[in-house]
């Protein structure tokens, strides 16, 4: 009896296992799209049959409802605070948290399909949503090429919409034990598309195009009666991606257009602000994820090598692969910071970069190059230099950059001769285990002595220069947004008879006491090769409201050195920065110096037209 028994189970098994599976077969039949005809989307699958078979009741438990159609990617702007959009959809739309979008124009039709994506229209602002609810949401303004205001619509970029679209088709696959029919449309259709959206991103980025520019009216009173009268510009710009292109023009320029002198007419003494105007950087840059080839030109820095300071040309890059670039540069030495400074000088030369890694977490820096400098087209110098960088996270920075030259004969008078070898090297390593901690130590190295301007030494933009040797330094960041800074070491170079000790000190105030006045101090004593001294400096500013900035500054510096016969001196300088308007700015400047060999006041007014950001 056993084994009949056995046998039948077997058999009864066999045959309800047959069965099911001939009644799966023919409801997956029944649920794959029908054969589209020529010109059709075979996007609509056939369920009708299917859920014919089943009774209702039973169908609403067996599966939801199928998705009619793709949810939206168009919203309107309903309302704009600060820096804050809100769009009159959310989680009723599918908004989520982190997506991106474009706002633009509405078009003329009124159309705001989700075809509005693929139109190609200028992008006013690009926008991140920031918080959801059932059917609004929140989105943070990243950037911006004009007004965003109420009335204008802004629809979800390509990531945004492939994240979406990817969401609710997992979501449907957890609902289904097999997954039949396209969710959302024709890949083939789809493709192209994306492809479209890609290419209209990629000419059409989204920047921001503000700046300032005037004209500066000053005059200059000497000691003996003598005075000089400026007419200069000003250029403050901050425009990326413009027109739709990678090409973008930052920085700031101040300067002489031409100059009157009581005495002797077409000159005028080189005042403290004219060499710190000198420090500043305005550059047109082309730089594109989509090609190769970085441009820079104007008042610049090679960015690969900004130990080189500043350059009045261009440089020209391009990459050889995706961590190595290679490039040249070209152009005149303005920067009277810069440690080899000469006036008239000019620089040439070619490099070669290789990066790796990022700064979230591992990242390597190194440029390798040669160049060449001339006064009056002579050879004045012929080198190499090289740049290295190496950081993890924000724990630990290292940076290393040394110049090696050829022997010359310098073609200046008394210039004298020089072997091949390093001529200067700059070494830090800092940590920061904490983020309001960081210490470190340095070591700085020159063959010859600096030839900076050494009237900049009482404004601190010198300090890297003022000795040679190894030193430490330390910043905290206390409460009530206090900051402490210092430095020591000794100081010691070829030509040194003795070691000296070094120093800085400093602190700043932000915010003091929740008036808005932010105040910084710094003292600093140096004793090294090429002179000896110290100086005390303070600054104050205050934004007595939002059209208005005011700033004093001031000093004073003792300087023993055969560079400079002017050993004393003590400058204040006074600035104020209006806002008139919505499009206009007045800015002044009163400036007085009293040294052992130069004495001078200096008043000057700009007035100019501001756009973009700055209207207010």
């Amino acid at each position: 009896m056993g084994a009949p028994v056995l046998r039948s189970a077997a058999l009864g098994m066999f045959a309800i296992t047959f069965l099911a599976t001939l009644a799966g077969s023919a409801l997956a039949q029944l649920r794959q799209p029908a054969t589209a005809a020529p010109g059709a989307t075979p996007s609509a699958p056939i369920e009708q049959a299917a859920d014919a078979a089943v009774p209702p009741q039973q169908a609403e438990k067996q599966s939801p409802p199928l998705q009619a159609s793709e949810k939206p990617a168009v919203f309107r702007i309903k309302y704009v605070t600060g820096d804050s959009v809100y769009l009159a959809a959310g989680r009723n739309a599918g908004l989520e948290e982190g997506m991106k979008l474009a706002a633009v124009k509405p078009p003329p039709d009124g159309d705001l399909s989700n075809g509005l994506r693929f139109r190609g229209q200028e992008h006013i602002a690009e926008l991140q949503v920031v918080s959801v609810a059932d059917t609004s949401s929140v989105c943070a303004i990243l950037s911006s090429a004009g007004e965003v205001r109420v009335g204008l619509v802004a629809f979800l970029s390509v990531e945004s919409v492939q994240n979406r679209r990817a969401t609710d088709n997992a979501q449907e696959s957890d609902q289904y034990s097999t997954t039949v029919g396209f969710t959302y449309g024709d890949p083939l259709d789809d493709e192209v598309r994306e492809v479209q959206e890609k290419q209209i991103l990629q000419e059409s980025p989204v920047g921001r195009v503000r700046g300032r520019f005037g004209f500066d009216f000053g005059d200059t009173q000497e000691s003996g009666g003598l005075s000089s009268r400026q007419l200069g510009m000003l250029i403050n710009a901050d425009m990326t991606f413009i027109g739709g292109t990678y090409w973008n023009f930052t920085g700031y320029w101040r300067g002489n257009l031409n100059s009157s002198n009581s005495q002797n007419p077409g000159t005028q003494p080189t005042t403290l602000n004219d060499l710190i105007n000198r420090t500043y950087e305005l550059v047109f840059t082309y730089d594109s994820p989509y090609s190769p080839v970085r441009i820079g030109i104007g008042r610049l820095y090679l960015p690969w090598a900004p130990s080189l300071s500043t350059i009045d040309g261009a440089y020209f890059a391009r990459k050889l692969s995706r961590k190595v670039t290679a490039g040249f540069f070209a152009g005149s030495t303005p920067n009277p910071t810069s440690w080899s400074y000469y006036p008239d000088q000019h620089i040439a030369g070619a490099f070669i970069n290789y990066t790796a890694g990022d700064y979230d977490r591992l990242r390597l820096f190194t440029t390798a190059g040669i160049a060449i400098t001339s006064i009056q087209w002579r050879v004045m110098r012929q080198f190499a230099f090289f740049e290295n960088s190496f950081s993890w996270k924000r724990y630990v920075t290292f940076f290393n950059s040394l110049q090696a030259d050829e022997a010359r004969v310098s073609p200046l008078p008394g210039g004298g001769r020089n072997p091949t070898g390093i001529s200067q090297s700059y070494t830090s390593l800092h940590f920061q285990p904490f983020a309001r901690l960081s210490f470190g130590l340095n070591h700085n190295y020159f063959r010859n002595l600096p030839t900076f301007d050494p009237r900049l030494i009482v404004t601190g933009l010198l300090d890297n220069y003022l000795f040679q040797g190894i030193s430490g330094d330390v910043r905290v960041e206390l409460p009530k947004h206090i900051t402490l800074y210092t430095s020591l070491g000794k100081s010691s170079v070829s030509s040194d008879q003795k070691s000296s000790l070094n120093e800085g000190f400093g602190v700043g105030f932000a915010n003091i006491g929740k008036t808005g006045l932010n105040a910084d101090a710094h003292y600093s004593k140096f004793n090294s090769a090429f002179g000896s001294g110290q100086y005390e400096s303070f600054s104050l500013s205050r934004s007595v409201s939002e059209s208005l900035r005011v700033q004093l500054s001031g000093g004073k510096q003792t300087f023993l050195s055969s560079l400079s016969s002017n050993n004393n001196s003590t400058f204040v300088n006074a600035e104020a920065d209006w806002n008139v308007g919505p499009r206009y700015f007045m800015e002044t400047n009163f400036g007085w110096y009293n040294g052992t060999t130069l004495n001078y006041k200096q008043w000057s007014t700009v007035i100019g037209y501001r756009f973009g950001s700055f209207r207010k």
